[in-house]
């Protein structure tokens, strides 16, 4: 029940407090009090009904809206927001009466310690609006109101819970949800694709994906992101399905939580259907789907990040010697590599050449950085106009009269994510397999 406080302070004789346990998770509990969609639908005493005109939920921010009571009265209110801190706490005066309410919004695992406190501007005020207005009843029916609108939320809403492992680190994964390059790559299910992929990570930040059927057929996606904790937790609103009219249809928060354990990645994602209507009225009996396959392209995903180096290693048929000549002469090296305008094997040794595919080139600026005659050599590689450097490292074994060959491709994961995936892993295996296995060995052993 409302309790009434005396005590010795300057709030003695004016302030009203209620706590209460609510059975549903924070997220939850703070939507259903910031959306004006949900609030009008419980909030006041019993028979009350409420009309939104305005809430904007932020310091500063006004909340105007009618009271209409059981016998038809309308009750004018008018508040401004002084603090909204996200999931833990609400402060706002309301004006006429003038009082200050807080909200405090503890997280106790699935369920919400809310505590309420309302401190009037007088005492005299505050005997009044309880004497006249019941207030301390009206305060308990509203949180009635409210612990009975969550249970029928929660009842009647779509919900999904999914976990999965990943084997990578957190911050790698948290990497993929986050950078619109790698987020482009896997989200939506298998076949989708994602030609369109922006995203401010903060709160408040805006979403934009345009999801591409298999068929082609475009399906926007828009939403904002609601909570960011990095690399622990984001929460975030996604609107789909729009009609003619460009309103959405589909409505979903999602809140996705990232765990490290063992060096692994434990991620559970929550997603809560608050609204399906036409179109999108069988959206949610797919999302259980949906959200496995995007998962099974984010594994996918993740496992071409992981920062471990390219290996691969062939033996050739001819001795040391030959094999040494061929990666180092400029001359051989046209014959299977590429183009040199030339080349040494002296550390400090610059050089430069061009390659791509697809129609696309780059320009490859490397230098020599380690030489062992017939053991050993290394140089560094990167792209001109691009971020990031890697290293490319020749190791050669006799093993009887052949010659074993080690190729080591470090540092991939420092440069960019392209359109086009120009620089992802799988294009560096396919290119070094080709040129190890195929024309290396041919030009070595023809």
């Amino acid at each position: 029940m409302a309790e009434r406080k005396e005590n010795n302070s300057d709030f003695a004789g004016r302030e009203l407090s209620i706590s209460r346990l609510l059975n549903a998770p924070v997220e939850l509990v703070w939507e259903v009090f910031i959306n004006p969609e949900h609030i009008k639908n419980w909030w006041g005493p019993n028979g009350f009904t409420n009309t939104i005109h305005k809430m904007e939920v932020k310091p500063g921010g006004a909340w105007e809206f009618i009271m209409h009571g059981p016998d038809g009265t309308n009750y004018p209110n008018k508040s401004v927001f002084k603090e909204v801190v996200l999931h833990r706490s609400i402060v706002f005066e309301h004006y006429a009466p003038n009082f200050i309410t807080t909200i405090n919004f503890i997280a106790e695992g699935e369920k919400t310690l809310i505590k309420w406190h309302m401190l009037f501007e007088s005492k005299e005020l505050f005997e009044s609006v309880v004497k006249n207005h019941k207030a301390d009843k009206g305060l308990e029916q509203n949180i009635e109101k409210l612990d009975a609108y969550l249970q029928q939320k929660q009842s009647n809403r779509p919900v999904l819970t999914i976990t999965r492992i990943f084997n990578a680190p957190v911050k790698l994964v948290w990497k993929a949800w986050t950078d619109p390059g790698h987020m482009a790559h896997w989200w939506g299910p298998k076949g989708f694709t994602n030609p369109v992929c922006e995203l401010d990570v903060k709160p408040g930040g805006a979403i934009r994906i345009d999801m591409t059927f298999p068929d082609g057929t475009a399906h926007p996606m828009t939403g904002t992101f609601i909570e960011v904790d990095e690399p622990n937790k984001m929460s975030f609103r996604c609107f789909a399905f729009f009609d003619k009219a460009g309103k959405n249809q589909l409505e979903v928060i999602n809140t996705v939580r990232f765990e490290e354990t063992e060096g692994k990645t434990k991620l559970t994602i929550h997603a809560e259907v608050i609204k399906a209507i036409g179109e999108a009225e069988v959206a949610p009996k797919g999302m259980n789907q949906g959200w496995n396959e995007s998962l099974d392209r984010l594994e996918v995903e993740t496992g071409n990040m992981i920062n471990e180096p390219f290996v691969i290693e062939r033996t050739f048929n001819a001795p040391i010697e030959k094999v040494w000549s061929a990666i180092t002469n400029k001359g051989e090296m046209k014959q299977w590599y590429f183009d040199l305008t030339d080349f040494k094997p002296v550390v400090g040794f610059e050089f430069t050449f061009t390659g791509g595919n697809e129609g696309r080139t780059f320009v490859h600026l490397c230098k020599v950085t380690e030489v062992v005659p017939s053991a050993k050599l290394t140089y560094s590689w990167r792209y001109q106009g691009y971020e990031g450097i890697s290293h490319v490292s020749w190791e050669l074994f006799a093993e009887g009269n052949k010659t074993r060959l080690k190729l080591t491709h470090t540092g991939l994961e420092s440069f960019p994510v392209t359109a086009h995936r120009d620089f992802a892993r799988e294009n560096f295996a396919a290119g070094w397999t080709h040129i190890i296995g195929t024309s290396l060995q041919q030009c070595i052993e023809k």
